[in-house]
């Protein structure tokens, strides 16, 4: 039997028809199987039941030859003086345990690429880490070249952002992943995946199907998704091995926290312009049934309102809605309260959009971060932050995840979603400890007796430690 790598795919050559997850392919006449099963049909050809060494660069077994693997074992050992945390090492012997299979939960701040790192070290094979920014792609290689360069005779590699560089330790986006991973799915033995709740896009999960590594870890804060779709991680990259919540860390390793919820009113105008909005949304959602709640269902209002006017007028409605409970004046009063109150603090302001992140710049004289901001001014901004120059600054959803925050311990959601991810991931944000180990406060500002009461509801599912105003 002779097994090969082609394009995303393995070629099965001299094989019975009892190979698993092959099918045959009549413009070749031979079995043809995903990548990813790479690691089954090896050890099904070996006749080991998964007990065959994945190190062995050459079969045991008569007439077997491996041509698909084309990447290489190591010896690393990081460069970093830092011990593992207890839930660290927990979660690295879990993964081991599972065949170095597996997603592992950690919480925003809590060290998930520090684990990478040591995974990385223990698998002892070619590695591709693949992230979903070009910002994170940056921080990545920064921290595994502190951690491996000096051991490797062509560096770490980078894919994406302009850069062509494959080498054993490669980091790359999950873009540049899907465009060239039929190329390189043979060149790594180990697949990392950073915030992998994004891996089920249908593109993207060509990423984990088209290599063969039979090693793979995937890391979040935030695995489960609204739509389910997580559960095709476990196909792709193995179950979930090991969980850390929030609530476990603060203290020790996080800082201790607490969430307040204010409700503000509107004012009588914005009360009259949101109910005469709300009214006209509610009425044709209302006369069709549909469950808003439900992403099938708030699809279904959507398609509508691409051919039907009076669903158009509602969706319109709804966004005038959003906008009015979303910016109300009572809200601006009390965040300019809290602002006081926290001179002293580290704060990051949280809003729904760049519109409303820049008024809040404008009106009270901070720096903004949006997905418009130049990367040289971002990273200006965020170190003035880092070194206590800024000690606040507004967002939109930019800095909701795959960018290094530094620690702040204030924060202030004005506007968000209804996703339980953007809430854990705004709470990471404030929850690195700083030296003065001063527990962390997030503020969520509500207008009340509005959609953002429901959706602020949603959003809080999970998170215990509140207190209401």
């Amino acid at each position: 039997m002779r097994i090969a790598f082609d394009d995303g795919t393995l070629l099965l050559n001299d094989v019975s028809d009892s190979v698993p997850y092959a099918e045959w392919d009549e413009r070749v006449d031979e079995y043809r199987a995903r990548a990813q099963h790479y690691r089954d049909i090896r050890e099904w050809a070996k006749g080991t039941d998964g007990q065959a060494t994945l190190h062995e660069s050459t079969a045991t077994v008569t007439e077997f030859e491996d041509d698909a693997r084309a990447y290489s074992d190591f010896h690393l050992t990081p460069s970093v003086a830092i011990e593992p945390r207890d839930y660290q090492q927990e979660a690295l012997s879990a993964w081991r345990a599972n065949d170095r299979r597996g997603s592992v939960i950690f919480p925003t701040g809590s060290g998930k690429t520090f684990l990478a790192v040591q995974a990385i070290a223990d698998a002892g094979v070619s590695s591709l880490i693949v992230v979903p920014t070009i910002d994170l792609m940056n921080q990545w290689h920064a921290t595994l070249t502190n951690a491996f360069s000096d051991q490797l005779p062509d560096g770490i590699g980078v894919l994406g952002g302009g850069n062509h560089d494959v080498t054993d330790i490669t980091v790359t986006t999950y873009d540049s992943a899907y465009r060239y991973i039929n190329e390189y799915g043979d060149q790594f033995g180990l697949l990392v995946v950073d915030e992998v709740h994004h891996l089920p896009a249908p593109t993207y999960q060509q990423i984990p199907e088209m290599t063969i590594a039979p090693y793979r870890l995937g890391l979040t804060a935030t695995y489960e998704r609204a739509d389910s779709e997580h559960e095709v991680l476990e196909d792709l990259l193995g179950t979930v091995v090991y969980r850390e919540e929030v609530d476990k860390l603060a203290g020790e390793y996080l800082s201790e926290y607490e969430t307040i919820h204010l409700q503000v009113d509107l004012t009588a105008e914005e009360r009259e312009r949101y109910n005469e909005e709300y009214q006209i949304y509610r009425d044709y959602v209302d006369s069709h049934e549909f469950d808003l709640w439900k992403e099938r269902g708030y699809q279904e209002f959507l398609k509508r309102t691409s051919y039907d006017p009076q669903g158009r007028r509602a969706l319109i409605a709804k966004q005038r809605a959003e906008k009015i409970a979303r910016t109300a004046e009572k809200k601006l009063d009390t965040l300019d309260n809290l602002l006081k109150r926290h001179y002293d603090d580290r704060t990051i302001i949280f809003t729904a959009n760049n519109e409303f992140a820049y008024d809040i710049s404008r009106e009270f004289v901070i720096p903004c971060i949006t997905h418009q901001t130049e990367t040289d001014e971002r990273t200006e901004i965020l170190e003035q932050f880092r070194t206590g120059e800024y000690s606040m600054l507004a967002t939109s959803q930019v800095l909701d995840e795959g960018i290094d925050v530094p620690s702040a311990n204030v924060g202030i959601i004005l506007s968000g979603s209804a996703s339980k991810r953007q809430y854990a991931q705004r709470l990471g944000r404030i929850l690195r400890p700083t030296d003065e180990r001063q527990p962390a406060r997030l503020y969520e500002i509500i207008s009340e007796d509005t959609m953002e009461t429901y959706v602020s509801e949603r959003r809080r599912q999970g998170v215990d430690t509140s207190a209401d105003s």
